[in-house]
């Protein structure tokens, strides 16, 4: 495969789809999201692209879904199921279930390769199809870096087991009373839940990306994003082996043909980057605490020790 494969790894409202969008303003990087959720959208007709037109409509997707079609010799229904092996695992048992976690966990190349395709095969059919549709994005854009921000970990470790050499990681990492206020605000479950859900990401991001060489991983925090701007992509470019433009830093939205992600994507007039820390206005003394005693250690370790 040529080019690379830029994987932003983290959890729920790190900053990714921000991350994303400045990325995309380099003219050799093609940003698209969270593609892991491409076949849901286009298999609906009201599942919006970045651009604002719908997913189904978008001249980009639509470009790419040809060029696809093209190189498989697939009519559309066909090219869909393509799609659909790409990004819709089936069901597994638990003891298989098991097993994947533990091959990804290892990341011993040769044993995931040959138990793949039984064990592991959702993944396994899953990384050869998403591999395949990078490769047509970057063909269609004429870029060398196709950037996924799925951040899911198992989905990340096995990429990189499938394409070891042309995986970079980009490990973006964000205060966890953040993450736990906002998933409390937006998902109207117990501090105690999001506390679990988001120590849970946090272990599988860590055992996931244990085995990748350092000089494949680059680690980079929200916060420092939105202090230092230029500074913090310079770096993610160079790691990236990509020119830096100071012009990077803007949030243009109507250029790209992002699938989900936050969505401060669709608010077009918003250009600037703007450091959000409403969980300090709405996590209380108590909370702090209770955050403190069930995933104080995890925050430390990536970072955060005020």
């Amino acid at each position: 495969m040529a080019g690379l494969l830029a994987y932003i790894g983290g959890s729920e409202r790190c900053g990714s789809t921000m991350l994303d969008l400045i990325l995309n303003n380099n003219p050799q990087i093609q940003a698209v999201g969270e593609v892991s959720r491409l076949c849901w959208y286009a298999r609906t007709n009201h599942e919006t692209c970045t651009c604002g037109e719908p997913v189904t409509k978008c001249p980009f997707w639509l470009a790419v879904e040809a060029l696809g079609r093209q190189r498989l010799g697939a009519t559309r229904d066909d090219l869909l199921t393509e799609l659909e092996t790409m990004l819709r695992p089936e069901e597994v048992g638990r003891v298989a279930d098991r097993v994947q976690k533990l091959l990804l966990v290892m990341g011993n190349r040769p044993l995931y390769l040959a138990v793949a395709p039984w064990l592991t095969r959702a993944h396994h059919e899953a990384c050869k199809n998403s591999l395949f549709w990078y490769d047509v994005i970057r063909e269609h854009t004429g870029t060398s870096v196709l950037l996924d921000s799925s951040k899911d970990a198992r989905r990340l470790k096995a990429l990189y087991l499938t394409e070891p050499r042309s995986f970079r990681l980009i490990l973006l990492m964000r205060d966890g009373r953040a993450i736990v206020a906002s998933a409390v605000r937006r998902k109207k479950i117990s501090l105690e839940r999001a506390i679990r859900d988001w120590v849970t990401t946090m272990r599988s991001l860590s055992w996931a990306s244990s085995t990748i060489p350092d000089s494949q991983v680059c680690r980079v925090r929200y916060e420092s994003i939105c202090a230092d701007p230029a500074g913090s992509v310079a770096r993610i470019c160079e790691f990236l082996g990509v020119p830096f433009d100071p012009a990077m830093i803007e949030l243009r939205k109507d250029v790209a043909h992002d699938i989900g992600g936050n969505p401060m994507r669709f608010r077009t007039t918003e250009r600037r980057i703007r450091l959000d820390e409403r969980w300090r206005e709405e996590l209380t003394a108590d909370d702090l605490q209770v955050f403190e005693r069930l995933a104080g250690n995890w925050n430390k370790r990536i970072g955060y020790r005020d």
